[in-house]
């Protein structure tokens, strides 16, 4: 029996062993809580049936202790499966297996009390056994048709009959030891084919998760090869620089956008050291710059190149660059190379150059130039801004702009706003702003919107000005202009060593007629009309105020116009510059020119007038010139055109005259119109013989000389006296009046004929304009001489009788057409017009000398015997007895003319009958109607 049991115990041992290794193995492999929990179920459960077997046979005693410890093991052993269990299948049923245990536990306690058998007290904890192990089984066979591994299914098996064998022990243990220790046997059997179908399914999982693994890893290295596939290509094609090496510095991978950049190919520079090919230096200093590859391989860190770096191409271009080098390491964090990233930064490098001169220019500017959203609040405040309103930019950046707006001026500025917003342009603007001090200032303000890159507007832009000051804020003023290029003065900025033309406005684009282009491709010589030469002093400017030139510029189609140039040197980024504002003052040159020929020339003429004549006749005697001739015209007749023809006709009378002295003379000759119908000529350096010859040019010239007046032409006469001066003693006042005395005298010698010349065509003229007036005057002077007879007259009266029939109506040459032609039908004012006709008669034979004895006659013919004639309103004997006789003829006349009123003689004669003693001599009537019926 012994040997049995002996046997037994070595059996336990062995099984211990297997059930170790198996929980080493699978519990170091796994890492499973039910493993662990299972295992150390097993192990006190190994405990507990040897010591049960000691106490059976007597090894160890009997005794309460004893029975408690393998109470216990039972307990902890039965707690330890149940957590096992419930881990392995995830579910939760150890709550209400802790109650079965706490009813065992208290079970074992009642009976132990009563003294009852250990078999019985320890039936309930058995029984719990068996069931989890049933029930685990049939959990197992519940999930075999989802399972993939096969030693499932024995497991449940097993399970199920360790469950029967457990709940079925107490019975056995209690009959038959025999029978106890083959079941212990086939217990542990059990146990230990358990045991190795675990370690079956455990190898079967772990040939399911190898080829799991495995496949992963095949799909894992096809991944990793598309990726590397695809990260070839994107870093062949990507728009920076990328350049690989290895832990050497030696180049592996260089892609196309580095082949640009650097100006090598790929296959060049394979396995050559990177700072071979990446040549780069410092922009500004010029000086070589360390590749940053050989820091990565010392630190392991990403390091970026230092600010203003370039790259040297192989072709020599410098291409400004910004990049990084980082470490390439593999998975156990070793560098096993390095990768350099680079861009091309050079346009970003020019904007940051233009936006810091840009900045520069705000914040150096004298000029207050500030953003704000639409909602006022300041953005941007420059230095130009605290100076005008007395804010530093801390204080006002975040604040409303109205700070500094009073209220009188804010619907203003909205009404500006909203404008804006429409998208209408807002030109410079006056307005009045109030500074920190509370001063208020006048600024001249220029204001825009601002818009982002989708064309929204987003605030707006401010430039002011104070114009409050002086000449200063217009300066500013004229920069504003500049700036914004809407200045009317022409700008133009040029090269200071030799005049080339960097820079102009629209104004000298539209002044000059050049296109941009053209005038960027000349130099400001090209548009003076001067010698190069006389332009030196404008590369000489040294006086930041510069100098007022007054020149002669030419525009494209070679037409020319006067200017006024500012011209200063100017400093713009280390180059000297000059800087000209030109302003047109062609129309101020020539109302200057045309006021100062006004001051030395006639208006009508053009000649010089009688001013510039004594100026010269001065400087004649100041500077003794000897000789000098002086020759006096006067135009003869002016005054009978002017009073037949119009002060129009005179007018070209005496420019006809003009032009006929402007052709006798030299070109160093003066000749100047000193009166009304007077001209004089100044010969210099003159003698005898030269004058005589200019007087003789004048009369040829003279003789043949016309002008046309209403189509007929009325020949020019004058008068002509000349002197010299031929020694310094004679005065030049002397010489003058010596010539003047000349013509005179000729003028009185051919006085008669040359006014009867004149006075025969303005009469040929008149006729051709009054056919009618001259057949009523013919009809008239026949029937007047008769009557004069009849009266008998003298024959002088007769004589002046005639003249006086031919001339009474002289007087109309001054009146138009328009009033003849209507003259039974004239309104007051001209009926008033053609009663001048007696006056301008009576001008006309005052300057006439064959007609100055009839000039009374001509001014009174009608006045009536009443006295309510015109112009004098004379009557009866005062008038004179020619004009009465005529008075009486002349109406006749009219009256029995079949174009006027067409009466027959009876009945112009009782006509005239009724005016005796009203408009006729009632004496003259009565012999009138006596000679008429004779």
């Amino acid at each position: 029996m012994f040997n049995n049991i002996h046997f037994s115990l070595n059996y336990q041992i062995l099984i211990l062993l297997i059930l170790g290794v198996f929980y080493l193995i699978v519990h170091n492999a796994e890492k499973e809580k039910y493993i662990l929990f299972w295992g150390s179920a097993w192990g006190l459960d190994l405990i507990r049936y040897a010591m049960e077997y000691a106490i059976e046979y007597g090894a160890l005693p009997n005794t309460f202790l004893t029975q408690v410890i393998v109470y216990g093991l039972l307990v902890t052993s039965s707690i330890l499966f149940t957590y096992g269990f419930q881990s392995f299948f995830e579910v939760n049923f150890l709550q209400k297996g802790l109650w079965i245990i706490s009813l065992s536990l208290g079970w074992y306690s009642v009976n132990k009390i009563l003294g009852s058998s250990n078999y019985i007290a320890v039936i309930p904890m058995y029984v719990f056994l068996g069931v989890i192990s049933i029930f685990a089984g049939t959990l197992i066979f519940k999930n075999f048709k989802v399972s993939k591994v096969i030693s499932s299914l024995i497991i449940g098996i097993l399970l199920v009959l360790m469950g029967i064998r457990e709940c079925a022990y107490p019975i056995i243990i209690h009959f038959n030891l025999i029978n106890y220790l083959v079941d212990f046997d086939l217990l542990y059997s059990l146990k230990i084919t358990l045991a190795i179908v675990l370690l079956m399914h455990f190898y079967e999982i772990a040939n399911s998760m190898l080829a799991i693994i495995f496949n992963k890893q095949e799909e894992l290295k096809e991944s990793l090869n598309r990726e590397k596939e695809w990260l070839q290509i994107t870093l062949r094609s990507i728009g920076d620089g990328v350049i690989a090496t290895d832990a050497n510095g030696n180049i592996e991978f260089m892609n196309s956008t580095a082949e640009r950049l650097t100006g090598y190919k790929e296959e060049e520079v394979l396995g050559k050291k990177i700072d071979e090919v990446f040549n780069i230096i410092n922009e500004d200093t010029k000086e070589k710059a360390e590749v940053p590859i050989e820091k990565v391989l010392k630190t392991g860190n990403i390091i970026g190149l230092a600010n203003h770096t370039a790259l040297i191409s192989k072709n020599g271009e410098i291409i400004s660059i910004a990049d990084s080098a980082s470490p390439i390491k593999d998975s156990q964090g070793n560098i096993i190379g390095t990768v350099m990233v680079f861009r091309d930064i050079s346009d970003k490098r020019k904007y940051e150059k233009l936006l810091k001169q840009y900045e520069f220019i705000v914040e150096s500017s004298e000029e207050g130039i500030g953003t704000f959203d639409f909602n006022g609040i300041i953005q941007t405040w420059n230095k130009g801004c605290e100076k005008i309103y007395g804010y530093k930019a801390e204080e006002m950046i975040g604040k409303s702009i109205y700070m500094v707006i009073p209220d009188f001026e804010r619907k203003k500025i909205k009404n500006i706003l909203e404008r804006l917003l429409k998208g209408e342009d807002v030109k410079s603007y006056e307005g009045i702003r109030v500074r920190k001090d509370g001063k208020l200032i006048n600024v001249l303000v220029s204001i825009s919107a601002l818009k982002d890159e989708l064309g929204r507007y987003i605030g707006v832009s401010f430039i002011s000005h104070d114009i409050t000051e002086n000449k200063k804020a217009e300066q500013i003023l004229r920069r504003y202009k500049l700036l914004f290029d809407d200045i009317n003065d022409i700008i133009l900025f040029a090269k200071y060593e030799d005049g080339k033309i960097i820079e102009v406005n629209k104004a000298a684009i539209k002044a000059y007629g050049y296109e941009m282009e053209e005038l960027l491709k000349m130099d400001i010589f090209e548009l003076c009309d001067c010698e190069k030469e006389e332009l030196t002093q404008l590369l000489d400017v040294g006086d930041e105020s510069g100098v007022l030139l007054n020149l002669q510029h030419k525009r494209k189609d070679g037409s020319k116009f006067y200017v006024e140039a500012n011209v200063a040197s100017v400093e713009f980024e280390n180059e000297k510059l000059i800087m000209m504002i030109i302003r047109d003052i062609t129309e101020r040159k020539l109302t200057q020119d045309r006021l100062e020929h006004l001051g030395t020339h006639d208006i009508l003429t053009g000649l010089y007038n009688r001013n510039f004549f004594e100026e010269k006749m001065t400087f004649i005697e100041k500077n003794n010139v000897i000789p000098t001739g002086i020759i006096i015209c006067d135009v003869d007749g002016l005054k009978l055109v002017n009073d037949t023809m119009g002060h129009k006709a005179g007018d070209m009378l005496l420019k006809t005259a003009a032009d006929v002295l402007g052709k006798c003379f030299r070109r160093q000759d003066i000749i100047a119109r000193i009166g009304g119908d007077e001209f004089a000529v100044i010969l210099p350096n003159a003698s005898i013989e030269i004058v005589e010859k200019a007087v003789d040019r004048i009369r040829k010239m003279v003789k043949n000389s016309k002008f046309a007046f209403e189509k007929e032409n009325i020949p020019l006469s004058m008068s002509i006296g000349y002197a010299v001066k031929n020694n310094s003693f004679k005065k030049i006042e002397e010489v003058f009046k010596e010539a003047d005395n000349n013509m005179y005298r000729e003028k009185l010698f051919h006085k008669r004929s040359s006014y009867r010349e004149v006075l025969d065509s303005i009469l040929k003229m008149f006729e051709i304009r009054q056919p009618k007036l001259q057949k009523h005057l013919k009809a008239v002077k026949e029937i007047l001489v008769n009557f004069a007879e009849y009266l008998k007259l003298s024959q002088v009266r007769i004589k002046n009788l005639e003249l006086l029939a031919e001339f009474h109506d002289i007087g109309m040459i001054g009146i138009s057409d328009k009033i003849l032609d209507k003259v039974d039908n004239l309104n007051e004012e001209e009926k008033l017009e053609f009663q001048k006709h007696c006056e301008i008669g009576y001008r006309i034979a005052m300057s006439s000398p064959d007609l100055a004895h009839l000039a009374d006659m001509i001014l009174m013919h009608h006045e009536w015997w009443n006295g309510q004639g015109y112009p004098l309103a004379v009557k009866g004997e005062d008038i004179p007895y020619e004009c009465r006789i005529l008075a009486i003829v002349d109406a006749y006349v009219q009256m029995i003319d079949e174009e006027w009123k067409g009466l027959s003689k009876e009945q112009a004669l009782k006509e005239i009958e009724k005016m005796a003693g009203i408009q006729f001599d009632p004496i003259l009537v009565e012999k009138f109607l006596a000679f008429m019926k004779d």
